[in-house]
């Protein structure tokens, strides 16, 4: 049995970390320095590698410290959207390996390669976004969470947003490493701050890519 190899999903979060546009800088204060080392942090629950949670859009609605667990955990497919053009539409057909078969996993990770633009000013105003359609496609083929390599799966009036949170569906931003996961399944561990009644929690996103004879 070949060992598992983890592989860090996440972006850095520090003084330093790009963040959505109006959602203010990252502050870090350190309180003590010397024997004991104790610091501060103030920042956007939307900031770097992130959850939200489906009360980010819908009042009343699960909020992230309710989030279950097994939402998070579980068998992930990459879905490899390296052609995809900088601020086009991704559509059903690119996520559908045919029109008559569903897409048999537990979350849907997306990767377009936009990882790759973080830190550039672009990074938040010309990504790819998820369509309407495609993100239906992927409510109606029962995945339970749906991770992506840009800021945000969408932008205003957001209808994939919508259409994923409104089906209970957690969503992923500015993941990275993509690359490094190869083909097939593999595991993906996705966990959310514990932030009681909140929209959204920044994570530790990594896969478990397992060897041969798994």
């Amino acid at each position: 049995m070949s060992p598992a190899r983890i592989v860090d999903l996440s972006q850095p979060v520090g003084a330093g970390t790009p963040v959505f546009p109006g959602d203010g800088p990252v502050r870090v204060t350190v309180l003590e320095q010397g024997s004991v080392n104790l610091s501060r942090i103030h920042l956007s629950v939307h900031t770097g590698t992130h959850m939200d949670a489906p009360f980010h859009f819908f009042s009343g609605a699960e909020t992230i410290d309710r989030i279950p667990l097994e939402r998070c955990v579980g068998p992930a497919r990459r879905i490899d959207l390296r052609g995809i053009a900088a601020g086009a539409e991704i559509r059903r057909e690119h996520l559908a390996t045919r029109p008559d078969t569903p897409l048999r996993a537990h979350a849907a990770i997306l990767h377009t390669g936009w990882s790759k633009q973080w830190g550039a000013p672009r990074y938040f105003t010309e990504h790819p976004c998820l369509g309407a359609d495609a993100a239906q496609f992927l409510v109606d083929c029962g995945v339970q969470l749906v991770g992506v390599d840009m800021p945000s799966v969408d932008r205003a009036p957001y209808p994939a947003h919508q259409i994923l949170l409104r089906a209970g569906v957690p969503i992923v931003e500015n993941l990275t490493n993509l690359d490094a996961i190869g083909a097939g399944l593999f595991q993906i561990v996705v966990l959310p701050l514990k932030l009681a009644g909140r929209d959204g929690s920044p994570v530790r996103a990594v896969a478990i890519c397992c060897g041969a004879g798994w």
